[in-house]
């Protein structure tokens, strides 16, 4: 597994916060679901209210 540094901006009711997450995956692309489905699960928000505009490797 590998770690990624997910950033962007999730809409919680008319709130829009600015988020920084660390997470490990195999993908990008799997880092970006599991951001999905984090954000989904703790907060409640769905997809749609979740933008996410960079994924990097963390070194």
């Amino acid at each position: 597994m590998v770690k990624f540094n997910v950033s962007g901006k999730i809409t919680l009711g008319i709130e829009v916060r600015t988020f920084s997450k660390e997470v490990e995956a195999e993908t990008e692309n799997a880092a970006r679901h599991r951001t999905y489905a984090t954000f989904g699960s703790t907060n409640g928000v769905k997809r749609n209210k979740i933008k996410i505009e960079k994924v990097e490797k963390v070194s």
